[in-house]
């Protein structure tokens, strides 16, 4: 079946610029046992279909079963350009349980857990940086909707961190309860940054998809 890049995915294009709405169960980039149904191959046959000569340089990424906005750009120079400044990151999640408080900031050291060349942990000792910020938007009967921003870019680091402090991600089946979808509840619905080449200041948004839609409750 043919990667077909639909309307509803597509979030903004330029000369310079795209940035995709990914869908979760995606993965960005080709592997070596999977190829044809990533991102990168749906915006390589969107190119070839509307005869677009330009490049696939990804400036950021998610995990394949995060959903949300993700960066091309169409040449290297405007790739490392954006990778210069910060650009903002928000996602939208649905965290198990209630908080105690409306706010908070969670700075704590991420490192890879031994023995997994996956999951990633809290790590005081050996572990990087880290710093995430959440708001509470929404308190329902088992979860809570959370607006999160990054500081830092991590490896699973909303996943890591939120689960640190007892609030794991709904549906996690790597750092909470697996849930019955093939996806935890995090949507990167947020990106703001200057654009490298007009200076104009972008802020590109996508609402929560209709798959945690139905888990608000």
């Amino acid at each position: 079946m043919a990667a077909i890049l639909s309307p509803s995915m597509l979030a903004y294009e330029d000369d310079f610029l795209l940035i995709i709405d990914k869908p979760a169960g995606m993965l960005v980039h080709p592997t070596v046992s999977e190829r044809g149904t990533t991102l990168y191959d749906y915006v390589k046959a969107y190119y070839e279909a509307n005869g677009i000569n330009a490049g696939i340089h990804p400036v950021s990424r998610l995990d394949r079963n995060t959903s949300g906005l993700v960066i091309f750009a169409k040449e290297p120079v405007v790739q490392h350009w954006l990778s210069q400044q910060q650009v903002e990151k928000e996602y939208l999640a649905l965290a198990c349980g209630r908080f105690e408080h409306s706010e908070g900031i969670i700075e704590a050291p991420i490192a890879r857990k031994d023995g997994s060349i996956i999951e990633r942990c809290v790590d005081y000792t050996h572990g990087k940086y880290a710093k995430t910020a959440y708001e509470v938007l929404a308190a329902y009967s088992s979860c809570t909707l959370l607006k999160v921003r990054l500081f830092t870019g991590r490896t699973h680091q909303i996943r890591v961190h939120l689960a640190s402090i007892g609030h794991p991600l709904v549906n996690d089946n790597l750092y909470g309860t697996p849930g019955p979808q093939a996806r935890h509840a995090l949507h990167a619905y947020r990106l703001a940054f200057k654009h490298p080449v007009s200076d104009v200041f972008l802020e590109i948004t996508r609402s929560l998809p209709n798959d945690l839609l139905k888990l608000l409750y």
